[in-house]
């Protein structure tokens, strides 16, 4: 028997294994420690495979001289983590290490940057009836030895302040903090609060930071220099000692969900790490993801409301819900309704802000010739290039680039022409209508430069600019005191998703951007502009009205068996060759169908992928379903088997989502 190991678990060379042969009688099981001899050394490793067979010649191959006892440690927790994540998730132990484990890089020390935080300390705020009870019943179900909660707050409601007072309790016992947000861009006022309350303990985690920035921050965390560690799913991996506490903001967000292997859930894994940590969890949101809500219904999760605003005074905002349907039967061709254009005007004459939400970046969405009708597509993926002002197409997926033609690849034809709008074009618009006004813009491609979303929100939280449009990354967590009108435009393209998840996908944004309006003691108004005003999700998120939302979309997963009320697994197979993929493909479900239905299971597909062709590979999605997750984990590992016997050259790709 053979095991392979890693020595040095954290290092940069993470998928660097080594071949020991287990002697006879030596118990061993993947992520047990153990000690090998290592050059002239001895040293402590961990298991991360084993099997019958090694590669290497077998007078190379040196024994491992004993198990070491597994103590609960920071790198043992972290090691059960990557474990259980492989296994749960159905990828190899090296991809969850590199998810997992923070690596050891060597970095430059830096010294202070110019930042715009404040860095004075600030006493706690006096808390209402409602945060003091909510806190109190938090902290209550943890010292009963609850370990996970939800804090079920409408927008507004001052969920961060119960947040901050909870990182308090724990910092005070000597434990650390994770702090877990959805995007970068809500950093920046929630850091700025941290930071203030506790100077010098947070330290900050995202995609904006250097390799080297994130191992110093992670760095941080390992040496106990700070004791909050603040970002989007990665810091979840921190590598805090004393643990305590983890908290996810806006746990219904998708940006939660890897769309990279390993295909992780932040909100289970979160659960995980908090149990081998022995820490507690606190969810918070104004719009509970279906989810985590059934397990609330169900009694398996305590849930602690707040239904009004913090703010005294502060009202949720009047939504109004504007026909364009009507608009264009009057005459109106415009972006613009008539009731939203006056009311943006209304707002520029009394020096308060507008903020405008496009859920689509760029200048035009496509580009398409009016004769032969054909959209100009990237080449390497199944969708249409967008169209920037600069005469660039961009493929949204890959990055491809290419360069406007001034005919049609296609017949020749010189009637190219762009449709649709996009948050660019949006801005132009903006100019044109509103040519006094100041106008910013926040969505991937003004935010590219390092620090530039802070330098954005920070420009409209001075009341410098008096319309700020964008993409998604405007509508969550943000608080403008000035803000009284949000618009948001094109409303069908929300909830009208080729996905079950649909409709609670278009409520919880729906909501969370009109709980931009009217945060302070000024009067908020949204209006939103819909082809489909009466939309039945739609009309709920205008009442703010979650908990009939969540009654109707309940009744409609339990009669098609959706999760929550059935487990359900996305298998995708990827290859660069079509033909090959459905061939192998052919021979592979006639005989895993067999096997699922004899489980109890369903399979449905293989189906194209949303895209289809992307980045040159072809995907096709087979779902099953089941009402056992332990069931459905073995059929995951049967179809790789299966696979096998008839992709003999593993050509193909596989990711597996559990949905």
């Amino acid at each position: 028997m053979y095991a392979e190991v890693i020595v040095d678990i954290s290092h940069e060379a993470i998928d660097k294994s080594f071949s020991y042969r287990i002697p006879k009688d030596m118990e061993l099981h993947v992520g047990d420690p153990v000690l090998v001899p290592f050059g002239r050394e001895k040293k402590r490793a961990y298991v991360i495979k084993m099997s019958d067979t090694s590669e290497y010649p077998e007078d190379k191959i040196r024994d491992i001289i004993s198990p070491l006892k597994k103590e609960f440690s920071l790198e043992n927790t972290l090691l059960d983590l990557a474990i259980w994540m492989s296994r749960e998730y159905g990828c190899t132990l090296n991809q969850c290490l590199k998810t997992v484990l923070p690596v050891k890089k060597k970095t430059k020390k830096r010294g202070k940057t110019g930042e715009l935080l404040l860095k004075r300390e600030t006493a706690p705020v006096e808390l209402n009836q409602e945060q003091k009870g909510v806190l109190q019943g938090i902290r209550n179900s943890f010292s009963k030895g609850g370990t996970s909660a939800l804090l079920f707050g409408v927008t507004g409601s001052g969920k961060t302040e119960v947040y901050l007072q909870l990182m308090e309790d724990y910092i005070r016992e000597g434990k650390e903090v994770i702090f877990l947000i959805p995007e970068i861009s809500l950093s920046f006022q929630t850091r700025s609060r941290i930071e203030q309350r506790f100077p010098g303990m947070l330290s900050v985690l995202h995609s904006k930071m250097s390799q080297g920035e994130r191992a110093e921050s992670m760095e941080k965390c390992r040496l106990g220099e700070v004791k909050i560690l603040m970002g989007p799913r990665s810091a979840l991996f921190a590598p805090f000692s004393n643990l305590g506490l983890i908290i996810m903001d806006e746990e219904q967000d998708r940006s939660y969900k890897s769309e990279t292997t390993p295909r992780y859930e932040t909100r289970e894994v979160a659960r995980k790490r908090a149990e081998f940590s022995k820490a507690k969890v606190l969810y918070g949101t104004a719009t509970p993801s279906v989810q985590i809500f059934s397990e609330v219904e169900k009694g398996a999760l305590p849930c602690f409301r707040m239904e009004n605003r913090a703010k005294s005074g502060s009202m949720l905002p009047k939504i109004h819900i504007v026909d364009l349907k009507k608009e264009l039967e009057e005459g109106n061709r415009s972006i613009f309704s008539r009731a939203l254009e006056k009311a943006v005007r209304e707002r520029l004459e009394k020096g308060e802000q507008t903020m405008l939400f496009m859920n689509r970046r760029g200048y035009a969405p496509f580009v398409s010739c009016r004769k032969c009708g054909e959209a100009l597509r990237c080449p390497h993926c199944d969708v249409s290039l967008n169209l920037h002002k600069n005469g660039i197409l961009q493929c949204h997926y890959c990055g491809y680039q290419s360069i406007l033609p001034k005919n049609c690849p296609h017949c020749g034809s010189k009637y190219l022409a762009a449709f649709g709008v996009g948050t660019e074009k949006l801005e132009s618009i903006c100019h044109a209508v509103f040519p006094k006004a100041k106008i910013l813009r926040m969505d991937r491609d003004t935010t590219r430069k390092k620090g530039k979303y802070e330098e954005i929100l920070q420009e409209f939280s001075e009341e410098k600019a008096d319309i700020l449009l964008g993409t998604q990354m405007i509508v969550k967590g943000h608080d403008f005191p000035n803000l009284t009108l949000v618009g948001i435009l094109a409303a069908d393209q929300i909830f009208l998703q080729s996905d079950f998840q649909a409709g609670e996908w278009a409520y919880q944004l729906l909501t969370q951007v009109s709980g931009r309006a009217g945060r302070g003691e000024k009067e908020g108004e949204v209006i939103i502009q819909s082809y489909q005003p009466d939309n039945a999700t739609l009309k709920l998120a205008v009442r703010q009205d979650y908990i009939k939302f969540y009654e109707e979309e309940k009744r409609f997963r339990k009669r098609l068996s959706y999760p929550p009320f059935s487990k359900m697994l996305a298998i995708q197979c990827i290859y660069t060759e079509e033909a090959y993929l459905d061939l192998i493909l052919e021979k592979l479900l006639p005989r895993f169908q067999g096997k699922t239905e004899e489980a109890g299971g369903e399979i449905y597909g293989p189906f194209p992928a949303t895209v289809y062709k992307l980045k040159d590979n072809f995907r096709k999605i087979i779902y099953i379903k089941h009402d056992s997750h332990d069931i459905i984990l073995q059929l995951r590992d049967s179809f790789i088997q299966d696979l096998k016997k008839v992709d003999k050259r593993n050509l193909i790709l596989l990711q597996f989502d559990l949905l």
